[in-house]
């Protein structure tokens, strides 16, 4: 004659499972679930082969974020081509501040707009000769111009 089952141990049973499963999923993602994230969209010219959905963006070799969508707009008048890459920067990333005072901003929305001002612009780079991949890298070009498009 067999045993009923424990409600009880069935329940434990089930509450460790998902306590794994959410472990197991916080652990493999890398806890970027939980990490804030920054759109902004950069608009490219020229050709873009190469660039890809998850691609890097690094200032000066440092990750401070990735790729989440291209598309292409072309103008009906003349015909043009941009192509908007929206990139995602992730917060804590990208930090301004007084090192004497230890005063320090992690908003990009306060801090790119600074460092844009004083030079900072994005252009593609190869990231690997072989695979043919881009990244988009930031660094500080003084003396050029921004070329902002539209309105906010």
């Amino acid at each position: 004659m067999s045993k009923k089952a424990s409600k009880s141990l069935i329940g434990a049973f089930l509450v460790g499972a998902l306590v794994l499963a959410v472990a197991g999923v916080v652990v493999v993602g890398g806890g970027k679930f939980f990490t804030k994230r920054y759109p902004y969209i950069m608009y490219f010219e020229g050709s873009v082969k190469g660039l890809s959905v998850g691609s890097e963006v690094v200032i000066r070799g440092v990750k401070v974020g990735s790729v989440k969508s291209i598309t292409i707009r072309a103008n009906r008048k003349d015909f043009s081509v941009q192509i908007p890459v929206v990139v995602e920067i992730e917060k804590d990333k990208v930090e301004t501040g007084a090192v004497e005072t230890g005063e320090v901003e992690r908003d990009p929305y306060k801090n790119l707009p600074k460092l844009i001002e004083h030079g900072l612009r994005a252009q593609l780079q190869t990231k690997s000769l072989v695979t043919g991949q881009l990244q988009i890298a930031l660094d500080y070009h003084p003396g050029t111009e921004a070329r902002l498009v539209g309105g906010g």
